[in-house]
């Protein structure tokens, strides 16, 4: 991921342009050139482009429903920051073409505080997470990523899992991209979902097979349209029964998102790269333990259908 240094080299090239109209006739002996000489020549080498960056985003909405179909908070303001930090580690024009490394934290916290835990408080959640991302040939994409899911009302215990990632970034058309990606979720310690009856869960998994379909328009501004979709596939005890059974394998949800993007083309970019965004998610439920989780968690609720409504600002270093 590089920067854009457009208008430092502009900077650049001005000051070499006035130097070379306000410093003297340089005076050449045996002829060298002058030092004077040498320092009015225009700059040839281009800045360095920095390794390291920062995304910072700040999401709103009206629920809090997980990658998983737990609809953790329906009521009040959701509040959901994020920050990554990001290393370019290797960069090349060859089949191996990047490698970045992420360090990421994320928190929820909402105005509605429920009463999900010992210690009930407007923050609900922070979650930890590390990984590599690794881009073959430009087109493919391979990220994995360590993370940990801590409760701060402490409703659970933390949670750590391992989530691989692989996505093909089609580009047969120009302006529009499928995106099409499988992804992989073990949990390693700990429920990553409602934890029913401790005495007979177990670890287990899931897999995602999506696409987050992309295009570009201009209306008369430029603005990202996207339809992010995917199906989670998960194992025979990744959910939980209320009788302490697994809630079943095989087809668990499905999800899809129309979201639009406007790129904040006003603010300077010497103060990051601002964009704007609004989606409304749509959730259908099938698993039988994922439907009891939500029930432990919003008492009398049996929903099938989830609606969330969000929108945020992302901002780029």
């Amino acid at each position: 991921m590089k920067t854009n240094h457009r208008y430092l080299r502009a900077a650049l090239a001005m000051t070499a342009l006035a130097g070379s109209f306000l410093a003297p006739v340089p005076r050449s002996v045996a002829g060298e050139e002058s030092p004077e000489a040498k320092m009015s020549k225009p700059l040839s080498e281009e800045p360095i482009e920095s390794k390291i960056h920062v995304l910072l985003n700040l999401d709103l909405s009206n629920a809090y429903i997980t990658p998983r179909g737990l609809n953790v908070n329906n009521k009040g303001l959701i509040i959901q920051p994020l920050g990554v930090l990001l290393f370019d580690l290797y960069s090349s024009k060859g089949w191996l073409s990047d490698v970045t490394m992420n360090l990421a934290v994320w928190n929820c916290l909402q105005t509605y505080e429920r009463n999900t835990g010992p210690r009930p408080g407007p923050w609900n959640e922070i979650d930890f997470s590390g990984g590599l991302t690794v881009k073959i040939l430009k087109n493919i994409q391979l990220d994995a990523a360590y993370t940990s899911f801590t409760s701060e009302t402490q409703a659970y215990p933390t949670s750590t899992n391992l989530d691989l990632k692989l996505t093909y970034h089609d580009n047969f058309v120009p302006g529009f991209s499928l995106n099409p990606y499988y992804e992989y979720f073990q949990e390693v310690t700990n429920k990553a979902t409602v934890d029913l009856d401790p005495t007979t869960s177990r670890r287990s998994f899931y897999f995602v097979l999506g696409m987050d379909p992309t295009i570009a328009v201009k209306i008369p501004f430029p603005v990202t349209i996207e339809l992010p979709t995917f199906a989670n596939f998960c194992g025979e005890h990744f959910y939980q029964q209320f009788g302490g059974a697994g809630g079943g394998s095989g087809f668990a949800l499905i999800s899809t998102e129309l979201k639009a993007t406007v790129p904040l083309s006003f603010i300077p970019k010497g103060y990051g790269n601002w964009s704007f965004y609004a989606g409304c998610q749509y959730y259908y439920l099938q698993n039988h333990g994922l439907l009891d989780g939500n029930l432990a968690l919003e008492p009398g609720e049996l929903r099938h259908n989830l609606v969330q409504v969000h929108t945020g600002l992302t901002i780029f270093f």
